[in-house]
């Protein structure tokens, strides 16, 4: 299931980095043509961390797929861009999942789920240059206000006690 994108400018942008792609020599995997604001996944084969589609926050159905050598490669490339505001772990094993989920400068995190989990009690927002600090429920008072205590003792105090 997916849904159109926002609006025209969103569109222009999506097709934009759809076409830097294949001109970065980047391998299409899946995709087709967007129908009104529409714009079906786009998957790319062969991408590198450097690449500009591994490095943008595509707010949109673009998907860079980049190979990892193992484990520790995998969360290197995790952490390789310049943003952070949502990320996602599959695997069977969920103790390995959630300490990998840890070493993920992001946000969110999500074992076994999608990237997008909006929930008004929990706390959404990201790292890095995806913005610092969280939203909905109490998280968004928390971020917009700041405690600051005050006392008032009427007449004040007679020294010594």
């Amino acid at each position: 299931m997916i849904g159109p994108v926002v609006n025209q400018s969103q569109l222009n942008g999506l097709l934009r980095k759809i076409d830097q792609a294949h001109s970065a020599g980047l391998t299409q995997l899946f995709g087709a043509s967007a129908k009104g604001l529409l714009l079906p996944p786009h998957v790319f084969g062969n991408v590198k961390a450097d690449d500009a589609l591994a490095q943008d926050e595509t707010f949109g159905p673009l998907l860079p797929m980049l190979v990892a050598d193992d484990e520790a490669h995998a969360l290197r490339l995790a952490n390789a861009s310049e943003y952070g505001l949502s990320s996602a772990v599959f695997t069977k094993d969920m103790a390995r999942g959630l300490q990998f989920a840890r070493g993920i400068v992001a946000g969110m995190t999500h074992i076994n789920d999608i990237t997008v989990d909006d929930q008004p009690n929990a706390p959404f927002g990201g790292e890095k240059n995806s913005g610092l600090g969280r939203f909905n429920g109490h998280y968004a008072v928390d971020e917009f206000t700041r405690a600051h205590w005050v006392t008032w003792q009427p007449g004040g105090h007679h020294y010594p006690f």
